[in-house]
């Protein structure tokens, strides 16, 4: 088979859909809470049903029975509303978000979906089970998609082996995309492929542990870096007031930060930036364990505080005193809740900047500054990324703007290649910032 086909073949055969959830949802216009998640409508619900309009919430009750696992697969939901939903425990505390396939995003940055919860392990082969979920109907930039109709909810084993056969696939198709058809790198690239392609005429264990082999045996030759580091650190940035009413970016905080962590017990070296403090005291107020979660995280370095403001905020329409306050009390807030002394200020999606903010971050003890929205300018470009800036009464900072130009970085190997191409000052300096991940609610995590 050929490479695509290849590649194909194997995302469709990570999952095999053992039997069908039994669904049922009680609909309210307004959010309540895991004590009174009885009180809305009732609906018991098949795919393709509608099970909501623009905004409503629901509580969910995902109802089966464990399957039989064989080969290392585990069993997992196959989960896909038509909207967002967090997958909570029996005392109703966050376990994982789950959006939709269908939510507007741009697809050359990555697929927002993430529809897989995997089951926990202390459940046995037979045993029945039931999963509460708060959901929202709607998707990551507050629209309503496919009528809010139920589109999937599966039980399903997941072939591991399989699932990170895929991946490593999908890195080396899209690394030979983005190499010139003249380097011999190129070659060497498609000939794997095309090796390993061959190989694939079944999915045994044998097989799959053989062609991995091959693919591992290759990373291993190949991926040595010539001496430039680009770090990469997972980010979902939030808007707190945009397409959506105020109330769903409190739970869009929950969805997101209950995968990070849920991602975190399954991926020892995966780290991730959390910023906005705004957001952190509305998960105290909503999600004290999952709050707790998030500090213990941060004491063992797995997640860093970005920014010193309270909010990303506009800082042309403020006064001085106005971002001096965000300042002050962002500060504080990383200190008494999380013990961190914050030296940075993360504004990615803010498009302009006042000539006073060195100043004000001067005295308010802050070196770094980092950002990505000037790239956007369709007029003039902006000719750094890493700069020293300097303000109206000549007070400076140290400054990195991200060379790839998004904070929803896919991290792949076009993502390094842009940022190598990009880099204005990749001659005196052999280090980049990439924030990969999908931000309003997406998180990180291809379904």
């Amino acid at each position: 088979m050929t490479i695509q086909e290849a590649l194909n073949f194997l995302k469709n055969s990570i999952y095999t859909v053992v039997e069908k959830l039994k669904v049922d949802v009680w609909v309210t216009t307004e959010p309540v809470s895991f004590k009174n998640r009885f009180s809305g409508k009732h609906n018991i619900l098949t795919e393709g049903d509608k099970w909501g309009f623009l905004f409503d919430s629901g509580w969910f009750h995902f109802t089966g029975r464990i399957p039989e696992s064989k080969n290392g697969t585990v069993p997992v939901l196959l989960i896909d509303i038509n909207g967002e939903l967090l997958l909570v425990d029996k005392n109703g505390e966050p376990l994982r978000g789950i959006t939709n396939k269908s939510s507007t995003f741009d697809r050359t940055l990555e697929e927002p979906v993430k529809r897989v919860f995997r089951l926990p392990s202390i459940t046995k082969e037979g045993d029945s089970f039931g999963h509460w979920s708060d959901a929202g109907c709607n998707d990551l930039f507050g629209e309503i998609k496919e009528n809010g109709t139920l589109k999937q909810a599966d039980i399903a084993v997941c072939r591991e082996d399989i699932r990170s056969l895929y991946y490593d696939f999908d890195f080396l198709i899209n690394w030979m995309e983005n190499v010139s058809k003249d380097a011999p790198l190129y070659g060497r690239l498609k000939n794997v492929l095309q090796e390993s392609s061959a190989g694939l005429s079944d999915l045994t264990e044998t097989t799959v542990n053989k062609t991995n082999k091959i693919l591992k045996d290759f990373f291993i030759q190949f991926t040595q870096a010539d001496n430039f580091t680009i770090t990469a650190i997972g980010h979902s940035h939030l808007d707190l007031a945009w397409l959506w009413p105020v109330r769903e970016t409190r739970r869009k905080i929950g969805r997101t930060l209950a995968t990070v962590i849920e991602l975190m017990d399954r991926y020892s070296d995966y780290v991730y930036g959390i910023s906005q403090p705004q957001l952190l005291h509305w998960v105290k107020e909503d999600f004290p364990v999952l709050f707790s979660k998030v500090k213990e995280k941060v004491k063992e370095g797995r997640i860093e505080v970005l920014g010193a403001m309270w909010v990303e905020s506009d800082t042309n329409l403020l006064s001085g005193e106005s971002l001096v306050r965000q300042i002050i009390y962002g500060k504080r807030f990383w200190r008494e809740e999380f013990s961190m002394e914050v030296d940075n200020l993360w504004l990615p999606d803010v498009f302009g900047y006042s000539g006073s903010l060195t100043q004000i971050l001067k005295q308010t003890g802050i070196k770094y500054f980092s950002t990505m929205k000037l790239s956007w300018n369709t007029i003039n470009k902006f000719p750094f990324h890493s700069f020293v800036w300097k303000g109206i009464d000549g007070s400076s900072v140290l400054a990195h703007m991200l060379p790839e130009e998004t904070y929803n970085s896919p991290a792949k190997p076009e993502s390094v290649f842009k940022i190598m191409d990009n880099y204005h000052e990749k001659n005196i300096s052999n280090h980049a910032l990439m924030a990969f991940g999908i931000g309003d609610g997406g998180g990180r995590s291809r379904g």
